[in-house]
């Protein structure tokens, strides 16, 4: 697992449009300051660009579906 800070950091795990309903990938280490960390392996589906993305590639589209404090 690797850890992300959400407020900078626009990793595909996080995005709203990465087709992941349960958030099997990620899980939170401290998130009263936006710390979570990703499964590095976890490869979904975008629903923007249509096609397989891994969980730790980045993308212009990306919108968060985290709330960052």
């Amino acid at each position: 697992m690797q850890q992300a800070n959400i407020k900078y950091v626009k990793k595909c795990a996080f995005c709203k449009h990465w087709y992941d309903p349960a958030n099997t990938a990620v899980s939170p280490k401290a998130p009263q300051i936006n710390v979570w960390l990703y499964d590095e392996k976890a490869s979904r589906k975008c629903l923007k660009r249509n096609v397989e993305m891994k969980s730790g590639a980045v993308c212009r589209k990306y919108e968060g579906k985290i709330p960052v404090v």
